[in-house]
């Protein structure tokens, strides 16, 4: 019935959206980090700190591209992302001033949902890596740096505005294992401090632009 009434008033049926395609884009994020650090601190210090809070939230953008594939209303591809951040945590507790920074996080992940027409609900898994700094302010400001990497899991919601133009919200959960550093100040006082997460949460906001075939 709807056909028969668009062809006799002349008037064309919208078409269904297709997210096939490749596209690149770019994003916001929150990143809520709950964590503990466990250090030694020799000689000068003298000092163990045992569960000291390292918690917060920060701020990162960064870029994304990706791949998508559709048949019917299931939209599968892949996804891959880096972003550039700063500090997540500090601890002034502890005697020796704390922090650590989220400089750089990089994902590469699987996406797999279910198109309403112009609007994607989507689920997302892959890895995650992320270069960390742990800083202390000893006799001087002293860091350290390394690479870390887990998994990320998630979802989020994207609707297009035209056929190239969309606009997403997401979430990633990532998952990451202690991390040591290493830190010694000018008067060879020396931090050694392992890094625990209990969680690391992301909310992303971004546009994306879609090539299509």
């Amino acid at each position: 019935m709807p056909s028969a009434l668009a062809a006799d008033l002349d008037v064309p049926l919208p078409a269904s959206f297709d997210w096939s395609g490749p596209y690149v884009g770019v994003f916001g994020a929150a990143v809520a980090v709950d964590g503990t650090f466990d250090g030694v601190c020799n000689p000068v210090c003298g000092t163990t700190y045992t569960d000291m809070e390292h918690s917060g939230i920060g701020y990162a953008g960064g870029i994304l591209g990706g791949w998508n594939h559709q048949i019917d209303s299931f939209v599968f591809g892949f996804e891959g992302d880096w972003a550039f951040g700063g500090t997540v945590a500090t601890n002034d507790e502890a005697g020796v001033d704390t922090d650590l920074s989220f400089n750089n996080i990089a994902t590469l992940r699987a996406r797999a949902g279910f198109a309403l027409d112009n609007t994607l609900l989507y689920a997302t898994g892959g890895l995650a890596a992320v270069d960390m700094e742990f800083g202390a302010v000893m006799s001087t400001n002293e860091s350290d740096s390394k690479w870390a990497y887990g998994w990320t899991a998630g979802g989020g919601l994207e609707h297009a505005f035209s056929d190239n133009l969309s606009g997403r919200i997401e979430y990633l959960y990532v998952g990451m294992e202690d991390v040591d550093f290493s830190m010694t100040d000018g008067a060879a006082t020396t931090l050694d401090a392992t890094q625990s997460f209990d969680d690391i949460h992301m909310v992303r906001v971004g546009l994306t632009y879609n090539f299509g075939w």
